[in-house]
């Protein structure tokens, strides 16, 4: 599956939200999209966790904790998906790519700090792919929808 063949028919607008820099303001769109998936507690639980682990390392790592900067979120429905972008104006940076991969074989007090986060991302999404436009970073994630 890849995001480039994948077809999103009767695409809707869910959600346009503009979330300020700050990690205490990410309840605040947890509860948006609770509202807007309130027939699907399981999709709005792996969304929620999804943009917390997203945004609060875009906020502390990639805008370095810059308390005036703006992050989009957008939540859309399909007929088969659900799709949640995230787009930032921090510097370039692929999580998926970048960032540790945890080991989540070793003993918890031998594993080292970071990637497991993206690893729930990883598993709790179909598809998480992320871009950069020139003017910032843009996270893509799929999860399809099977009722």
């Amino acid at each position: 599956m890849d995001l480039t063949t994948i077809e999103l028919r009767n695409k809707k607008l869910l959600l346009e939200y503009d979330l300020p820099s700050r990690v205490e303001e990410i309840q605040t769109l947890a509860e948006a999209v609770e509202k807007v998936l309130t027939d699907r507690s399981d999709l709005a639980f792996a969304a929620n966790l999804c943009l917390e682990e997203l945004i609060t390392n875009t906020i502390v790592y990639g805008l370095k904790g810059a308390p005036n900067r703006s992050i989009k979120v957008l939540v859309s429905s399909s007929d088969d998906w659900l799709e949640i972008v995230i787009k930032d104006d921090a510097p370039r940076f692929d999580p998926f790519v970048d960032a540790p991969i945890p080991d989540v074989d070793a003993d918890i007090e031998e594993r080292p700090i970071g990637g497991l986060g993206l690893h729930f991302v990883k598993t709790m999404m179909d598809e998480a792919k992320a871009y950069f436009d020139g003017s910032g970073n843009l996270i893509v994630l799929l999860k399809t929808l099977r009722t």
